[in-house]
């Protein structure tokens, strides 16, 4: 059954990003990271500071997940940091509890669905995705600036919504009952146990395939919500109680979770945070692999 259509709550347009711009409703961020592969630990992480430097959205400002807005003590790439850390961060780009927020990534848009995901499970109900990204508002050849530009501190103060970050005895519970839908949201070689890996190969036993790619257009843009519909129902997260997303550091796995927010289904899901770069690690943690 098909969901009610929410992509007004979640999405927006280079067209309404440009008229909120204009009426000075909304603070935008940039938040584009760059993978790049390295021989000893699979890849290295390095924030898209210098793209946004070149080229960027007027207004906007950049956050670097890795650098600003991850645990610095975790063990594990882009691990939430706490909510105390979270505001002070988010405070210092100019952003208040009150502010209406956009965020895209000038790369990919697993980008800026993770700092969605983030602000949904701090509390902040104001935020949207530019559908599309930097090349959505590049096409319609609307004015772009460089460098950086200083902001005034904002307030900001955030909660979290726990409901909303899984944790590894929610998934063998889940599993083990049968009530919950555990999607990887890796590429479909990865899931069979192809490389690039986190660890040991392969996928969380009793998980399904669904990746990111499958939910976005050749424009990189989200998938009318009769399409989102058809592949969440292949994987059988539109009939299950709940849904976890996963992948390897929990980026990938927040484009799933869009998807079922432009179905009204945000609340039936929740994001397995430490992902592989957890489980793979652990031997006492099932895994299957085809390879």
């Amino acid at each position: 059954m098909l969901g009610s259509d929410k992509r007004s709550d979640y999405l927006v347009s280079a067209e309404q990003l440009k008229d909120m711009l204009m009426l000075g409703e909304v603070k935008v961020f940039d938040c584009a990271t760059h993978l790049v592969p390295d021989p000893e630990t699979g890849y290295s992480v390095r924030p898209g500071r210098s793209d946004f430097e070149e080229t960027h959205i007027p207004g906007a400002q950049f956050i670097d997940l890795q650098g600003e807005l991850s645990d610095a003590d975790s063990n594990y790439r882009f691990t939430m940091p706490s909510a105390e850390k979270f505001s002070q961060r988010v405070a210092a780009k100019g952003l208040s509890n009150s502010d209406a927020v956009v965020i895209y990534a000038s790369n990919h848009p697993m980008w800026a669905c993770r700092l969605w995901w983030m602000f949904r499970a701090f509390g902040h109900q104001q935020v949207k995705v530019l559908d599309g990204g930097l090349a959505a508002w590049q096409k319609k050849g609307y004015e772009l600036s460089s460098g950086i530009s200083a902001v005034a501190p904002g307030s900001f103060q955030a909660l979290l919504d726990e409901s909303k970050v899984a944790q590894v005895a929610d998934i063998l519970g889940g599993l083990d009952q049968g009530n919950v839908c555990v999607i990887n949201a890796l590429s479909e070689k990865q899931h069979r146990g192809e490389r690039p890996h986190y660890g040991r190969p392969g996928r969380i036993t009793g998980s399904v395939s669904a990746s990111w790619n499958r939910f976005l257009d050749k424009d990189q843009c989200f998938l009318a919500n009769a399409e989102l519909n058809q592949v969440l129902t292949e994987v059988g997260a539109v009939q299950a109680e709940q849904v976890i997303t996963y992948c390897g550091g929990g980026i990938a796995a927040s484009v799933p979770i869009l998807a079922m927010a432009l179905l009204g289904r945000e609340d039936q899901v929740s994001l397995y945070d430490n992902s592989l770069s957890e489980w793979a690690n652990n031997v006492d943690l099932p895994m299957t692999s085809d390879a």
